[in-house]
Formats: structure tokens, sequence, C-alpha cells
């Protein structure tokens, strides 16, 4: 992969995506209250086909602003909640264990086919397909044990029906991925998945957190329900750089 300079030092590459995508793929660093260094990096960008991300508290509208007059589109609204201690868990239908190799690829196939609202999926440059695929790849990995520390994964009538991966930042312990089987949803997997990871993690890590997106309701009740709270906000902006622009 090359490595683009962009004066400012604001672009860094991301190579997982840009394999993944097909896209050289970069996010976008510490943005100054001017536009230029922003348009600097873009331009950097102009002789090949390029996607920068970033995020931006959704307090600071001056950066959001910004960001959009150097052509930022924001895609998602990413809510953060934390977890409320000595929440009681509710009975759950599925069974939960921690996942084996040979689940790589019926994650992977659960991955691919259940997400509507992530940034990649509200972006229509990106497409259904591609973000199926990071999807995909993503929860394989998980699995493999290439990213994160574990991943759940529930049953019901002998069936695989969703998972959960775990990662950690620091001390706190975060959903990082969570997926159930369209045909199985509403059924109570999703909370069984994260009861077992509160059940599971809240003795080792400081603080239990996910992430999810503001458009995604269900997901949100979800949460609320298995007592998690809200944190904080964060604007998702993508910015697309086409071939010969």
């Amino acid at each position: 992969m090359k490595i683009v300079d962009t004066g400012a030092g604001l672009l860094t590459p991301d190579p997982w995506l840009t394999e993944t995508l097909g896209i050289e793929t970069f996010s976008l660093g510490a943005v100054s209250v001017t536009a230029a260094p922003v348009r600097a990096a873009l331009k950097s960008l102009r002789a090949g086909r390029g996607f920068v991300f970033t995020k931006v508290p959704t307090a600071d509208v001056a950066r959001v602003t910004l960001l959009e007059s150097c052509g930022f589109n924001v895609v998602d609204t990413q809510i953060t909640l934390q977890h409320r201690e000595h929440v009681p868990a509710a009975a759950q239908p599925a069974q939960v264990r921690v996942a084996a190799p040979e689940d790589r690829v019926p994650v992977g196939d659960i991955a691919a086919g259940c997400f509507r609202y992530s940034r990649f999926h509200q972006d229509r440059r990106i497409g259904a397909q591609a973000a199926n695929r990071v999807k995909r790849l993503w929860a394989e990995n998980c699995v493999a044990g290439a990213r994160g520390k574990e991943v759940l994964v529930a049953s019901l009538d002998g069936k695989t029906a969703g998972f959960l991966a775990v990662a950690l930042s620091g001390q706190v312990a975060v959903i990082d991925l969570i997926g159930v089987e369209l045909k199985m949803q509403g059924k109570g997997i999703g909370s069984a998945l994260v009861e077992a990871f509160v059940s599971r993690w809240r003795s080792k890590a400081k603080s239990l957190r996910v992430g999810t997106q503001i458009s995604n309701a269900a997901s949100l009740r979800l949460y609320q329900r298995c007592g998690f709270f809200f944190q904080d906000a964060q604007y998702v902006l993508h910015a697309h750089v086409p071939e010969g622009s």
C-alpha cells in the first residue's frame, strides 16, 4: 500500500479496510479550526480513488460544519452506552458458549447477512455487498483470534443463532460486534448474548461498554433492557475521492 504524503500529516492509512473494500482507506486525525489542512489532505488523494473517515463529538458543531465544507458527509451517529451495575439478568432461552475455531464460517455467515445500520451500510458509495464483506471478515477475524479477546456464540434449537465479539480498551470490556441470524431475531438471542457478556466480564473489567447507531432503535432498546445507559455520542463522517477528480 502506498503512503500518502498529506503535507499536514492528517491521514492515517487503514490497511485492513483498504484490502477489504478495495479502496485506499484512511482515517482523518485531529482537525484544526480552518479548512485548509483538511482540503490539502484530501487533495493529496486526487491522483487516485480514496475513502476517508473520521468521528466527531456531536457537541462539536463547528468541526462538523468545517468537515462538510470540505466534502465530508455525516453517515451515522454512534451512541456509546455503559453498563449499570447490579442489574439482574432475566432468564434467556438460548444457550451461550465461547466460540470454537469451527464457528468461524457460521458466525461469518450471520455477520454477512444481519447488519443494516452500520456506517458502511449507510454509505451508498460503499454499497451493501462490500459492507457485508466488511462485517463477515470482521466477525471471522474475531473467531480466529486476530481481533479482540473472545467471541460468544448463541444456539437455539441446536442451530447457531447469533454471536457477540468482545474487545478490550484498557480496562474497559467492549461489545465489539454482535449479530443475530435474521430468521431468529425477536427470540431473545441478543439479550442472551448481552447478559452472558455482562456475566463473564463484569468482574474482569473496570466497566462494560457498547456502541450502536442512533438509527438502530431495536439495539438501543436491547441494551437499555440489559442495564446499559447513555454515555456519549459521535458523528461518523465519510469523504470519497473518486478516480480522476
